[in-house]
């Protein structure tokens, strides 16, 4: 599943509840009057709410910092990026356990712009392809940094189910961390 289909995927559920479908978005106009569709009103609320949505989410994560230890608030982020990547099982975990290579391959089509495999050493290397960070809840300029630490925990619940045993993902670069891509390294341990 690629970024676009999980917002295809938003946006019917979104479509559903009445709230406005983000996949007219682009396509929206004033004159719409359909169930289920987006006039350029909707379309703008919709932006604002998730816009919304976003900056409350970093002041969030900038409460957790200021009041947590490092080791804690990590452990938290992790948590939550692993529990993240089982919204992903069905389309991606499950499909592809024991495939690392048809994982890699799908993810090269679609989402990365870089995977390795260097199965001798027990690392892969993942470069996305994103311009800015993939993950819906960051709001570029106001999510910190540290933030970074919950795709590490869905790097690492991610590979280790389909690998089948433990990993440690580390991060190389990271857009939040002021890099001009996001870069992990996965070691099978």
């Amino acid at each position: 599943m690629n970024r676009k289909e999980f917002v295809r995927g938003c946006a019917v559920a979104l479509c559903g509840s009445g709230i406005c479908c983000s996949a007219k978005i682009a396509d929206a106009d004033e004159s719409t009057d359909k169930p289920g569709e987006c006039g350029s009103g909707q379309a703008s609320e919709w932006k604002d709410r998730t816009d919304a949505a976003r900056l409350r989410f970093s002041k969030l994560i900038e409460i957790i910092e200021a009041r947590l230890p490092e080791d804690q608030r990590r452990q938290i982020l992790h948590a939550l990026g692993g529990r993240c990547a089982d919204t992903y099982r069905t389309t991606l975990i499950d499909r592809f356990r024991n495939d690392i290579e048809g994982f890699l391959a799908e993810g090269r089509r679609n989402w990365m712009a870089e995977a390795t495999y260097d199965k001798a050493n027990g690392t892969i290397r993942i470069v996305d392809k994103g311009p800015s960070c993939s993950c819906p809840l960051v709001k570029v300029g106001a999510t910190p940094a540290s933030f970074c630490d919950c795709t590490l925990g869905w790097q690492e619940q991610t590979y280790s189910e389909i690998l089948g045993r433990p990993v440690k993902a580390e991060l190389e670069e990271s857009i939040l961390r002021g890099g001009t891509k996001c870069v992990y390294l996965i070691r099978l341990t």
